[in-house]
């Protein structure tokens, strides 16, 4: 029969509790969300003043 052999962890290299990874998962994506928040208020804050784009056509309504 084969007998499966369970693998041992090193103590050395634990491993961090669920709770904190999900805490830090939470941190990264509130950190994102801030980061956009703020880089879409400085894009309106820097965007030149809208002007008005005029062109003339002279025959546009030639019939």
């Amino acid at each position: 029969m084969l007998r499966r052999s369970r693998r041992r962890r090193s103590s050395f290299g634990r491993r961090a509790p669920p709770q904190a990874r999900l805490v830090m998962i939470g941190v990264g994506a509130l950190l994102f969300i801030a980061l956009f928040i703020f880089f879409i208020r400085q894009s309106d804050q820097l965007a030149p003043e809208p002007q008005e784009i005029r062109v003339e056509l002279p025959d546009a309504f030639k019939e």
